[in-house]
């Protein structure tokens, strides 16, 4: 627009030559190419010194079509007709993956499981002349939308990939039932992952918020966490059983005991014995109770 308008200046200034140089037939077309061209040429300059920036937008002053270092809020912005405000989105942004778009990681003994994950982030004001710089357009992509594609994005997955390669979905399995709970990865992992994105990312961006939602797992975790569990079940059925195979076991040297006893008891009754006979411990049914010592 700019170059537009200095074209339409150096019209009018031909026409205004040319009219006033007595040499033409007919002055007044002159005089009139002047004039058309020289209020179009102060409307293209006025309009190119004017730019509207949208909200919660940053303006990326540039002077042709390289970064001034100034840099304008949202609205109604004014600059010099040679420079240009470009837009960076200073907006909220949220890294989606939720659902079946949850992201695939590598966790403990090499096993894989899919988080659901949604953050919330916006990119500093002070950073987008050094990140608008950085970056250029590229298939039709702005450039703050290749910022995101090339720094922001590939930081995050990183970020997840490194905090979650401890995690191991073996260890939620309760071992008194034998129940495989979803982990609570907001209480585990909400932090580190702020920490870490803040320690990639904190010149650029600022992470507002993560919130996590139960994650998945592929089949060969899925089975490993299934045969864990039955595991614990049968390790529990087996101190069942030998606690009451203990049982069992005391509960047939006492009914033995009893059953010695209550035999003594009757013979001494039908022998009209005293019955403080039976109540020693070398009680034994093979010799008469009547028999002296």
């Amino acid at each position: 627009m700019f170059v537009f308008g200095l074209v339409l200046a150096a019209v009018a200034l031909i026409a205004l030559l040319a009219a006033v140089s007595g040499k033409l037939p007919k002055p007044r077309n002159a005089w009139l190419t002047f004039t058309i061209s020289l209020v179009a040429a102060a409307g293209f300059l006025i309009a190119s010194c004017i730019t509207v920036v949208p909200t919660r937008n940053v303006g990326i002053v540039t002077s042709w079509n390289k970064p001034t270092g100034r840099t304008t809020g949202a609205g109604l912005q004014w600059t010099a007709p040679w420079q240009d405000v470009d837009e960076w989105d200073a907006s909220g942004q949220t890294y989606a993956h939720l659902g079946e778009d949850c992201v695939w990681v590598t966790i403990a003994a090499q096993r894989r499981a899919c988080i659901p994950v949604q953050i919330e982030w916006s990119a500093k004001a002070e950073k987008a002349p050094e990140n608008w710089a950085a970056y250029r357009e590229v298939d039709g992509k702005s450039r703050f939308e290749v910022f995101v594609e090339r720094r922001v994005n590939p930081q995050i997955n990183g970020a997840m990939t490194s905090i979650f390669a401890s995690f191991d979905p073996l260890g939620v399995v309760d071992v008194t039932s034998d129940d495989a709970p979803a982990p609570d990865l907001n209480k585990t992992y909400k932090e580190p992952l702020i920490t870490a994105l803040t320690g990639e990312l904190g010149d650029e961006i600022v992470v507002k918020s993560v919130a996590f939602e139960s994650p998945r797992y592929d089949d060969p975790t899925t089975q490993a966490i299934a045969a864990y569990g039955q595991k614990i079940l049968e390790a529990r059925n087996l101190e069942i059983d030998k606690a009451n195979a203990k049982t069992r076991a005391e509960i047939t040297r006492t009914d033995a005991s009893v059953d010695q006893v209550a035999r003594c008891l009757q013979i001494a009754e039908k022998l009209s014995k005293e019955p403080g006979l039976c109540m020693g411990a070398g009680v034994s049914l093979t010799r008469p109770v009547g028999q002296a010592d």
